[in-house]
């Protein structure tokens, strides 16, 4: 079989882009990742967009540019952002103690920590019964931020790097606290509806199976269709109600993905709209991890060279780079893909 690109339009500087394009037509090929979608803005431009391979691969339904992906922990800067502008408006304080907003907690974690996996609260490799507290769709935002607090801390804040969700499901919590809104409304506040990204949420009434590409593992050449802990049967994409995973558990496109690393990369512009101030935006990707070896900001991993991103455990990964003014969203649905990313990574700006 034949693996071509389905292209929405004909990409800008097509002759500069093959080299990614040959790389991602061989991934495919290899069966390294079922499908992909790739966009790429250089200097404000769209200079690449196409999707490659299949988003079904027993339906035989090909992948195309507005593929709905999981974003899993891709999620958390989105979140960072939208709790960042509660500091722009001056109701919330990154310094801030969690126990200001939640007095039973008897930490020292400030916001500041949770948002930079140094706040004390258990990362992903904590105990089932804890971690269960960010799976349960039966859980409201604020249940499980009170149960997470409940627990004790499992290091002293600002002493160790540990990486997971619970830290941000509090933060989100606080934000619901004092903003007054439910998480996810908020976030549509003053995110996406002022960014216009209309694609983007954590839940919808919509069926949008269409347009979700489905989950697979690759190994030695053989894809094997792979669970998510949102899965339920005879429907794909975001439930209609239930638990907000405020760090991953949005639902995007390459285009609304963009749109947002684009409003960080121009510090604050994207469509005439800024939503988080330049010194919020310049905080966001300051390390806050101190003399720890991880290089994290709030919310954006800190690449050594010199680019700005997060990916998700299912296999977005979501970058962008100002010394080559570029803004990339590698959209797949493939754990465990860190040398495909990598290598998407190099190219483009060997490219760009």
């Amino acid at each position: 079989m034949r693996w071509m690109a389905f292209m929405a339009a004909a990409p800008l500087l097509a002759g500069d882009a093959a080299p990614l394009r040959a790389y991602l037509e061989k991934a495919v090929a290899e069966k390294q990742v079922a499908g992909a979608v790739v966009m790429v803005q250089h200097r404000g431009k769209t200079v690449f967009r196409e999707a490659f391979g299949l988003a079904d691969v027993v339906a035989g339904r090909p992948m195309t540019p507005d593929g709905l992906f999981m974003m899993a922990s891709s999620t958390k800067p989105f979140s960072a952002t939208t709790i960042l502008t509660l500091v722009d408006q001056g109701k919330l304080s990154l310094d801030d103690k969690v126990s200001k907003h939640y007095p039973a907690f008897a930490g020292a974690s400030t916001v500041r920590q949770l948002l930079s996996h140094t706040s004390g609260i258990f990362g992903n490799d904590g105990p089932p019964e804890a971690v269960k507290l960010i799976r349960s769709f039966d859980l409201s935002v604020q249940t499980s931020a009170e149960g997470i607090l409940a627990r004790p801390l499992a290091y002293e804040p600002g002493t160790k790097y540990s990486y997971g969700g619970a830290s941000f499901e509090v933060a989100g919590a606080i934000a619901e606290k004092v903003s007054g809104m439910e998480y996810e409304a908020y976030m549509r506040k003053v995110l996406l509806d002022p960014l216009g990204l209309k694609d983007t949420f954590f839940r919808t009434s919509k069926d949008v199976s269409a347009r979700v590409p489905a989950m697979y593992s690759s190994k030695d050449g053989v894809l094997t269709r792979a669970p998510t802990f949102a899965d339920r049967p005879g429907k794909r994409g975001p439930r209609e109600g239930g638990f907000v995973l405020v760090a991953g558990g949005i639902y995007s496109t390459a285009d609304d993905c963009i749109r947002f690393l684009r409003m960080h990369l121009d510090q604050g512009e994207s469509g005439g709209k800024r939503v988080l101030s330049e010194r919020m935006a310049r905080e966001m990707r300051t390390k806050q991890t101190g003399s720890l070896a991880a290089n994290y900001g709030l919310g954006w991993n800190l690449h050594p060279n010199g680019a700005i991103g997060h990916g998700g455990a299912y296999g977005t990964d979501l970058w962008f780079h100002p010394g080559h003014d570029v803004a990339v969203a590698v959209m797949i649905q493939n754990p465990r893909a860190q040398g495909f990313q990598q290598r998407v990574r190099n190219l483009v700006l060997e490219i760009w």
